[in-house]
């Protein structure tokens, strides 16, 4: 057989292997996903600090709000999906209770901080209010995440009021455990988009 007649397999055989290795490498975008919850922004046990003190497991549902396919402009489900991390109810009857809500959106202007809140600190712009916080992702998170066009990419959370009343209005507490959750959502998105300032 001519021997320039099996350069093409070859190099055809080469780029598959290439192909295949990119596919299944497992990379930190893979493994965080995999591995957390809230499309890998959140490990159980952060997810499980902000609650209402009621007990029950942690459940994670993920929703996509009608129409939002099309608004997002990505296939990635990170700017189409609200994370809701609620609580089983522990006395028998079925359901869950709403801890809170964690999303990711694209956004041109930031929104002022409500009065009592707090600045992220970090090197991070945001703030930490009683029962929302949003900080910024670094700046070359938005070419990394496919969304050059946007302005800014916000990591929103809303506690909810069952979480409030269940820490007894108690602030300082809720805050610093806000903190943590909103900080590792951040810290995760970094990695997963290898976008970290």
């Amino acid at each position: 057989m001519n021997k320039k007649h099996l350069v093409l397999p070859a190099v055809l055989v080469v780029a598959a292997a290439v192909v295949a290795t990119v596919h299944l490498w497992p990379t930190e975008f893979k493994k965080l996903r995999e591995r957390n919850l809230c499309l890998g922004m959140l490990t159980e046990r952060t997810a499980g600090l902000l609650q209402d003190g009621e007990g029950g497991a942690v459940v994670v549902d993920g929703f996509i709000p009608e129409g939002s396919g099309s608004v997002s402009g990505s296939a990635d489900p990170i700017f189409s999906t609200i994370c809701f991390v609620n609580r089983e109810n522990a006395d028998d009857k079925s359901g869950t209770r709403l801890q809170y809500t964690l999303d990711v959106r694209p956004t041109e202007t930031l929104n002022d901080p409500p009065k009592g809140s707090t600045p992220i600190g970090e090197g991070l712009t945001g703030w930490v209010g009683q029962r929302r916080s949003e900080v910024q992702l670094p700046g070359g998170c938005a070419k990394e995440m496919r969304r050059p066009d946007a302005q800014y990419i916000s990591v929103t959370l809303k506690v909810s009021p069952v979480a409030i009343v269940g820490r007894d209005w108690d602030y300082a507490s809720l805050k610093k455990d806000s903190r943590t959750v909103i900080l590792e959502a951040v810290e995760n998105l970094t990695k997963q988009y290898d976008c970290a300032a």
